[in-house]
């Protein structure tokens, strides 16, 4: 009868995919696609001339995935890798050992190579006639690419089947061998009815090897006995669901929780064989179950985290598809829950900052570079507000992007308060400098009325300049002002902001050693520092005195730089007993901005000080 169906299948349906009914005119075959469609595993049926008689959706979706073409019922498998010679040799040398009546597992790679390969592993087995001969043979696939382990197929060796008429007519149905190798429980039945014609039970009549695996029940103690007693208090419903699929003739997938065994959920398929008769392909889907109520618990609990906390936090694609914004976005924002995912946000950035914002979303999005920005976003009383945005890409084991996760936070006042110190450090520098300028007009007023005093006045007007030049070093810079100078090295700055304690004549400031190019960000702090050290020697230390002398050195190691200072030659010092607030502030500038330590040593000739800075502090890319 197989060998019949065999024939029929190559010549009439051809063209029928593998995912449609049954074939007209092929006993079985409608039970057996049916079935082996609702496995997860891909298995695939062919006679011995490599035409599929049966391939079920999973082996028909991976093949068309790694070769490029959907192979339906009938068709030959060497024909459609007809253009691929190599694939075509891979695939005829595997199936030739089946098709030649051996039993085999064997794993390798296949696939289009300008798709990428795959690994699999395989399970082959001959297909047998009612009279044993060989017609054909079916496969078992597993995808094992990246996999540390892969399910192995029952290897029963046949069904456990009852006695009686019933069971000796169902002896001869086709492809016995598959299903009593598959990895999902089998079994066939024969429903029970009462006085009235309803079904109220049913008895197995045939059970698979895999059957025990996922009930815990033993073949033997489970063929020829009705349900009621192999599984004591088995759902009413899912029985009358049996009754339904012999009576209407129609399958039917279903879960199903069964208390008796230890609460078991089961994933099961009911197909009608004709008569009183059905078929039922199931798996134990507990243990998924279970995970799959753990992650929907841990995702509310997420949710609820993500939802109570004071922070706007979103996600969104790899193509940056915002898909997700928690509840402070909405009332941040006051839109309408829903409203903003995909683009919908746009709307509401401040027009100015629209572009330059979805810039540099562009480029994260190309490059996977972290994304910061500040803009500024709609408020939900209408104002716009300061933020700053955030992302980081969340990637795999590969490195492949699997979403973004982003944050907004609320810097409105704290923007606010940095323009104003920003505009007081411009107003103070202002005022300064008018002093500067002050000072400078009276000591010219002064040489025209003393003019034997010019060169005097003359040398007072370049330290003045000078000491204004090294005030626009130490000055805080705003955002919208430049470097002061473009290629600053440590060194170099340092000869220049103590040039106004040069006198001449007298050899007072000595700066050799290791040098270091200087990042305009490093410029401000690391000035500071260095003129709060001049002035506070021109008041008590070696700038004091004529004869006094500052000697400074640099010293580079592997990731660190050292300015030291040393003086000598000014009026005795000792450490003083409460530190000044130019101290306060070096110390706080170096440790904050720079991350630099400052230590100092109180010697009796002079004082000594050691600024230590991390490179990269300093350098910045120059590095």
């Amino acid at each position: 009868m197989i060998q019949s169906q065999a024939q029929s299948s190559a010549t009439s349906h051809s063209s029928t995919p593998a995912s449609d009914g049954p074939a007209a005119g092929v006993p079985g075959l409608d039970i057996l696609q049916q079935v082996i469609d609702a496995s997860p595993a891909m298995i695939q049926v062919a006679d011995r001339d490599y035409r599929f008689l049966a391939i079920n959706r999973t082996s028909a979706d991976e093949f068309e995935r790694i070769f490029g073409v959907r192979p339906r019922r009938g068709d030959s498998m060497l024909d459609l890798l007809g253009d691929r010679p190599r694939e075509q040799g891979e695939v005829r040398a595997v199936w030739s050992r089946a098709l030649a009546g051996e039993s085999f597992r064997q794993t390798g790679e296949y696939g289009d190579a300008r798709r990428g390969r795959r690994s699999y592993e395989m399970s082959f087995f001959p297909l047998r006639d009612a009279r044993g001969q060989q017609v054909g043979a079916f496969q078992f696939v597993h995808e094992t690419t990246g996999a540390m382990q892969v399910r192995d197929p029952v290897d029963g060796g046949g069904l456990h089947r009852a006695g009686g008429a019933t069971a000796a007519a169902l002896q001869d149905r086709p492809y016995r061998d598959l299903f009593a190798r598959i990895r999902e429980g089998f079994f066939i039945a024969e429903v029970v009815r009462d006085g009235a014609g309803q079904v109220i039970d049913f008895v197995f009549l045939e059970v698979n090897e895999a059957f025990t695996a996922q009930t815990g029940r033993a073949a033997q103690a489970v063929v020829g006995r009705p349900v009621s007693e192999v599984v004591p208090g088995f759902p009413f419903s899912v029985i009358q669901l049996y009754g339904k699929v012999v009576d209407e003739g129609v399958p039917a997938a279903f879960e199903v929780e069964v208390p008796a065994l230890q609460l078991r959920t089961f994933e099961a398929r009911a197909h009608p064989l004709g008569g009183q008769c059905f078929a039922v392909l199931f798996l134990d889907i507990t243990e998924r179950k279970r995970m799959e109520q753990a992650l929907e618990n841990s995702r509310t609990s997420l949710a609820t985290i993500v939802d109570s906390v004071d922070q706007i936090i979103w996600t969104a694609r790899p193509d940056g598809y915002h898909e997700f914004f928690n509840r402070r976005w909405y009332e941040f924002t006051g839109a309408t829950p829903g409203t903003t995912e995909g683009d919908g946000w746009a709307y509401l950035f401040h027009p100015d900052d629209r572009e330059r914002t979805f810039e540099r979303w562009r480029h994260s999005l190309a490059t996977g570079e972290p994304y910061e920005i500040e803009y500024r976003l709609r408020h939900h009383t209408g104002v716009y507000r300061w933020v700053l945005g955030r992302a980081h890409p969340v990637r795999n084991d590969s490195g492949q992007i699997l979403h973004w996760m982003g944050t907004c936070t609320d810097i409105h006042e704290q923007k606010a308060s940095a323009e104003q110190l920003e505009l007081a450090g411009k107003e103070l520098g202002h005022r300064i400098k008018n002093i500067f300028a002050v000072v400078s007009g009276l000591v010219a007023l002064t040489v025209r009325r003393f003019p034997g005093s010019r060169a005097f006045a003359d040398e007072l007007l370049a330290r003045l300049l000078a000491l204004d030049e090294a005030h626009d070093y130490a000055r805080p810079q705003g955002a919208d002002a430049g470097p002061v100078e473009k290629e600053a090295t440590v060194l170099g700055l340092t000869r220049r902001l103590l040039r106004p304690y040069a006198l001449e004549g007298y050899d007072r400031i000595e700066v050799t050693g290791d040098d270091l190019a200087l990042d305009a960000r490093a410029l401000t702090p690391l000035s500071l520092a260095i003129h709060e050290l001049a002035t506070n020697a021109a008041k008590y230390g070696a700038f004091a005195v004529p004869d006094g002398k500052v000697r400074i050195w640099g010293e580079r190691s592997v990731d660190r730089f050292a300015l030291n200072w040393r003086e000598q030659g000014g009026p005795p010092v000792q450490e003083p007993e409460r530190t000044g607030f130019g101290s306060r502030l070096v110390d706080l500038t170096l440790r904050e901005q720079l991350a630099g330590e400052l230590t100092r040593i109180w010697h009796p000739e002079g004082l000594e000080i050691r600024v230590s800075v991390p490179i990269d502090r300093l350098a910045g890319d120059q590095a």
